[in-house]
Order: C-alpha cells, then structure tokens, then sequence
C-alpha cells in the first residue's frame, strides 16, 4: 500500500479487521525509500525475537508509528499469517499530523445513534480495572448491536499477552470482529468522520486526552489516555457513555462541545468505527 510523502511529526496508523476467523496473526511494515521498520504482531506471543527497530527516522509505537524526520514516499506491507487466507475483511491505514490545533465551529447537527448498554470499567477486577476503558468502550458499542455480549470475554481478548495491557488498538478491532463487526482505526481532525457514522445509527469509540480540570463533568480530572464512546450530538453537548464513571448508572456523561473537541483532536484524533 502506498503512502503520500511522510514528514516530520506525522503519524501512520494501520488496522485490520477480519470476520468469522480464528487462529490467525497479523502484522504491518513501514518501508521508507532506505529501510524497513516491522511492529511487533498481533496477537503478541512472548519470545518472538521481536526487536523494535526505531531510529532517528521513525518511532514505532506498539500499533501504529511516528515520524521523527522527513521520510519522503513510503510504503506499508502487510502480513497475514493463518491456515485460509480471510474472505471478509478490512484494512486500512490513516495518516494525520500527531498534533494539531482543532478548529471546531458549531453548533453540531442534533444526531444520535442507539445509546449502547453503560458500563462502567471501575466495577471491574480492582487489578484491571484502571486500565481497560479500550475493551470497555468496544463491549458497550459491540453491546449496541449484539445484546448477548460478554464483558469478560471482550476484556479477556484486549489483553496483550507480552506487555500486559488491555488499550491496543489493534486488539480492540479484533475483538470486536469476533462478534460480528467490522471496523478500524481511524485518525481524524474534526466531527464530520463522526456525524457521518451517528447519522448511520453507528456509536464512535474516541481516543481522548486532557489536562486537569479541562473536561467538566469528566470522572476523571485528567488523563494521558482513555476511551469514551460517543453517540449523540447536538448543538454545542457531545453525549458520550464514558467508562471510567464509578458505576453504571452514571456512565452516561454530557460534555461541552469545545473542551471535548480539544480533548479528542489535538493529539492524534484516535477513533474505533465499527459497524455490524
């Protein structure tokens, strides 16, 4: 797959989404115009031989990449590796500059997709519990469109078997896959991504970050990271079931338009967008 010319501060970020299959393992490769830099696959095995291969050029984060200097035109591979090849599937790679200064002007159009089931993360294992608002987030949207989900199952299959954590994206598509839905990882700098798929019933798990005090009415106070779920908008309020509230009857959280937008676009606009 080719890529536009990458530049110093942009940010590489594929996904693959495959139904209906088990047992198979998958894996991405940046190439710059002089080397090659693998992320490690997915689902991780313990003993590999993996060895990050970043330099002064490129930083590999665990699913996805970052570019430290100009790298001119690039290329990203793909590797499967199961006993069938996958007959229903997607892959995707998003680019975008890892930080931006959001513009938003509103108000939004009033849009809403089905509220997914609340959930709250902190009713958890006490021992996970602060660190699974990814696979949270995807149950409550797998949740919206499949009734009969289990929590526990959704959690135990975010677990990255070599670092120990449950936020990988690309853990979070896959999933969500098992259950039915398709979807990927996408980098987006404004609403329009998100109004498309509210007007299509489908709620948008979003990647956000804050400093303390900068999202009110937020459970937390500030965060590096966490997931939320969006899935109504309207005028100048974003609604979104947010995992990290201490229990499930107020895991559903009004949020103002401005500080929200903030908090998702300015550093890497993450989103998961899956439909059934």
């Amino acid at each position: 797959m080719r890529l536009d010319t990458l530049h110093a501060g942009d940010m590489v970020t594929p996904s693959l989404s495959v139904l209906n299959r088990d047992g198979y393992r998958f894996g991405f490769s940046l190439l710059t115009p002089t080397r090659a830099y693998p992320l490690r696959c997915f689902p991780s095995v313990p003993d590999d031989g993996y060895v990050d291969p970043g330099d002064a050029v490129v930083r590999t984060a665990i699913d996805c990449y970052h570019l430290l200097t100009d790298a001119g035109p690039c290329t990203l591979e793909f590797h499967y590796r199961g006993d069938d090849p996958p007959e229903r599937y997607l892959l995707t790679v998003s680019t975008r500059r890892t930080e931006l200064d959001p513009t938003v002007t509103g108000p939004l159009p009033s849009l809403a997709a089905p509220e997914p089931p609340r959930r709250s993360q902190m009713l958890a294992n006490p021992r996970i519990a602060a660190r699974i608002c990814s696979a949270v987030s995807t149950a409550m949207v797998i949740g919206t469109h499949r009734p009969d989900v289990n929590y526990d199952a959704v959690v135990a299959d975010c677990l990255d078997e070599v670092t120990g954590m449950y936020g990988l994206w690309p853990l979070a598509i896959r999933a969500a896959s098992r259950w039915g839905l398709i979807g990927a990882v996408e980098l987006i700098d404004d609403w329009q991504p998100v109004l498309s798929c509210l007007d299509r019933g489908l709620p948008v798990v979003a990647s956000i970050r804050y400093a303390r005090d900068a999202l009110p009415g937020a459970p937390q106070r500030a965060t590096g990271g966490h997931l939320v779920v969006v899935h109504k908008v309207q005028g100048e309020t974003v609604t979104v079931n947010d995992p990290a509230a201490p229990d499930h009857g107020s895991v559903l959280r009004r949020y103002p338009l401005g500080p929200f937008s903030e908090a998702w676009f300015r550093h890497r606009g993450a989103a998961y967008m899956l439909t059934p």
